[in-house]
């Protein structure tokens, strides 16, 4: 019986059903277990349903829909650009994939910066949005930024923890203030009261309730010390091997783009040459009429019914 289910949902048309059973999502619990059991957690970025299904398929702890899909999926020039809208439509696909990963979302640049208010308001219809939704991201600068935003983004994840939803930190280079911070550049890596203040900033995140911390482009034996001075996991991208877990843009480790990645990333595949390869022979078969096969990806009409069309057509052809 189960074979012919399975039967059932073999794909013969370009449009099919999913089967659709849920495994139950990993909790901070489960996250927390990895931590104190000292084994890394693996997080990575999803941008669309297929993404999602790849990194749920490679049994990753944590899907992280980050606001990089603006730059690395939709072809804008800054993660700034995306609006909210046009991100909560791609939190929502990511979402439909099943699989037992703990999802996470990015808070977009202007979704949560003219007041707490629209803040917690982002932040609850993220969580509304879909029941997979465990957890939101907030970049928050150090204290000795050019701009002092980390007073407002404290405040916000202060905010967004006493109402009990879930918070990451995120540390260090932060792209979306990466005007404040001249570029994209390593952080804490010249300035010992920089590295301080990246320190202090992830204490007092967690102090205010942070469940995690992510530290980018932050020297590895900074993010070591941080690491080991937190009661909370910390999640790394360009921090070396001495955190909690690791986390790189889906894109960067498949090789989704002809161009090379970032020093902090690793690329894994190339992805980008393998499917214009596919895609140019599919076009090739084409031009050579070699697809499609009518007795492998035809579909055929018996001969009696032959028979009535031509009757019919001929007829009304005749008129």
């Amino acid at each position: 019986m189960r074979g012919h289910c399975l039967k059932l949902l073999t794909r013969k048309y370009s449009s099919y059903p999913l089967n659709t059973s849920i495994s139950r999502p990993k909790t901070i619990a489960d996250l927390y277990a990895k931590y104190n059991a000292q084994q890394p957690i693996t997080m990575v970025t999803a941008y669309d349903f297929v993404t999602a299904n790849w990194a749920q398929a490679a049994e990753c702890d944590v899907i992280l829909v980050g606001d990089s899909l603006a730059t690395c999926a939709l072809g804008y020039e800054s993660t700034n650009q995306i609006g909210l809208e046009e991100f909560r439509y791609h939190v929502q696909a990511v979402c439909r994939s099943p699989g037992p990963a703990f999802v996470m979302v990015d808070m977009p640049f202007g979704s949560f910066e003219s007041s707490i208010q629209q803040g917690v308001e982002t932040a609850i219809a993220f969580m509304k949005g879909s029941p997979r939704v465990g957890a939101v991201k907030i970049e928050v600068g150090s204290a000795s930024s050019a701009f002092q935003e980390q007073d407002y983004s404290l405040k916000l994840a202060a905010e967004l923890c006493s109402r009990g939803i879930p918070v990451m930190g995120h540390v260090g280079l932060t792209p979306q203030r990466a005007h404040s911070l001249s570029g994209f550049k390593v952080q804490g890596s010249k300035s010992a009261e920089d590295a301080a203040a990246i320190y202090h900033t992830a204490q007092q995140l967690q102090n205010v309730g942070c469940f995690s911390v992510l530290l980018e482009c932050v020297p590895h034996k900074v993010s070591s010390y941080i690491t080991e001075k937190l009661s909370v996991p910390t999640i790394g991208i360009g921090a070396g091997l001495g955190v909690s877990g690791q986390v790189l843009v889906q894109s960067d480790v498949l090789g989704m783009a002809p161009h090379t990645v970032p020093k902090l990333a690793r690329k894994y595949g190339d992805l980008h040459s393998q499917s214009v390869g596919l895609i140019r022979q599919y076009a090739n078969d084409v031009t050579a009429r070699t697809f499609p096969d009518n007795s492998k990806n035809g579909f055929k009409i018996k001969d009696v019914v032959w028979a009535e069309f031509l009757e019919r057509v001929s007829c009304s052809n005749a008129k």
